[in-house]
């Protein structure tokens, strides 16, 4: 067969609502065009591309656009052939970091000494108490177990 007869469409693809009940063309949602699969290179892989298998997309899908998909949520389209390693390419994969981890680190050692000098501060203009705290001459215990004071408690060498 010639590869003229196995190239697709160049006419991208269209997905359309229907509804129960006819409506005017005001109220009616227009149609979303859904973006075709990308092809293999006829020169990268000849066998692939002969037989017309779509390129399967290797990032994940949280560098994606937010809009413009069929399901949002996922942000894929109607139709979308789904990889071998989807689980770890959905949205539902562990998150891929966009900040450098040296960055993440200043940010943290920043957070972490604005709060040292929020608590620093607040420690050093803390007003003094406005009297002496209480002092007894003989702590009713020591009487009743006849211990000696504290200083006396030491050992001596």
């Amino acid at each position: 067969m010639q590869r003229s007869l196995l190239r697709p469409l160049s006419t991208p693809m269209r997905a359309c609502y229907t509804t129960h009940a006819p409506s005017t063309a005001a109220a009616a949602t227009p149609a979303a065009t859904a973006s075709p699969s990308q092809r293999y290179d006829p020169e990268e892989d000849p066998q692939l591309a002969d037989m017309g298998y779509p390129k399967l997309y290797t990032s994940s899908r949280q560098l994606r656009s937010p809009r413009g998909w069929w399901d949002n949520q996922e942000r894929v389209n109607f139709g979308e052939p789904v990889p071998e390693n989807d689980d770890i390419q959905s949205m539902w994969a562990p998150d891929v970091h966009s900040v450098k981890p040296s960055s993440a680190v200043l940010q943290l050692a920043a957070m972490f000494g604005i709060i040292g000098l929020f608590a620093s501060t607040v420690w050093l203009l803390r007003p003094a108490p406005p009297a002496m705290p209480r002092t007894y001459p003989s702590d009713p215990s020591e009487r009743a177990i006849h211990a000696r004071p504290d200083s006396a408690n030491e050992i001596e060498e």
